[in-house]
């Protein structure tokens, strides 16, 4: 038989223990955001290996008011595009908000707007009119699953050339595979350059709408994580912080400030 004071011992870690699991947990389980990008200088992009650009600046600082770590992963659109609309708690910045991806994906932003334009080379004396122009080219590339491409889509395009990235497009449109490449026109000269194109190689011949771009989270985000990231991209608007970002990157450019 135990002795009486062992005995008052275990009832009482007994008592503790029943105490213990009857209480409600309210522990708060952080989601792990999975963050993916592109390389689409000057908005975001990677150089040796080092994540750089105006919306990476918006991203990392809007983790470091959340307290948060994740790495950047640096993939081919078409691929973080897909990584995106499948399972778990994923984000891809920047993409062009859009009517055909509004019920995809949970929206935070805007933070940068971007202008779509078709290119062709320069001196070579073609022009473009209107849209219906377009139309009738023997063909028009663009980048496959980026927004110009699903624009081109929805107005009816039948003439569309998808390649994979932007460089491709650049090399194909040189080499008159096909006359004219429906792009954004921040990224491409950086593109061009890394692509070793001169900036005189091609030129605008038609420009027709601009879209803002956002971070996009999937469906599977948690409501309550996506709301922490635009409080805290709402605090970068309010405090000057995003204004400045904005400015390092693209001088001659208006934030989109007013959401």
């Amino acid at each position: 038989m135990l002795p009486p004071s062992q005995i008052l011992a275990q009832g009482l870690r007994f008592l503790l223990l029943s105490l213990c699991l009857l209480l409600p947990v309210h522990t708060k389980v952080q989601a792990q955001v999975r963050l993916l990008s592109e390389e689409f200088p000057p908005v975001n992009f990677s150089q040796d290996g080092v994540p750089k650009g105006l919306a990476v600046e918006v991203v990392q600082e809007i983790q470091r008011r959340l307290g948060q770590k994740q790495g950047i992963e640096f993939m081919p659109w078409a691929r973080a595009f897909r990584e995106v609309k499948g399972v778990g708690t994923v984000a891809l910045f920047s993409m062009a908000r859009t009517p055909e991806r509004e019920k995809q994906f949970k929206w935070v932003g805007p933070i940068v707007t971007f202008y779509s334009s078709i290119y062709a080379p320069a001196q070579n004396g073609m022009r473009l009119r209107s849209m219906e122009d377009a139309k009738r080219a023997t063909a028009v590339l663009v980048v496959r699953d980026w927004f110009t491409a699903e624009e081109l889509k929805t107005l009816g395009f039948q003439n569309l050339l998808p390649v994979t990235d932007p460089g491709t497009a650049i090399r194909m449109l040189l080499a008159k595979r096909a006359p004219f490449f429906a792009t954004e026109r921040l990224s491409m000269p950086q593109i061009m350059a890394k692509a070793g194109v001169a900036d005189e190689a091609l030129e605008i011949v038609y420009s027709y709408a601009s879209s803002e771009g956002y971070i996009a989270f999937s469906a599977d985000t948690p409501d309550a994580e996506v709301k922490a990231w635009s409080d805290r991209l709402r605090d970068l608007k309010h405090d000057g912080t995003f204004l400045a970002i904005y400015k390092r990157w693209l001088p001659k450019d208006n934030p989109p400030l007013e959401r």
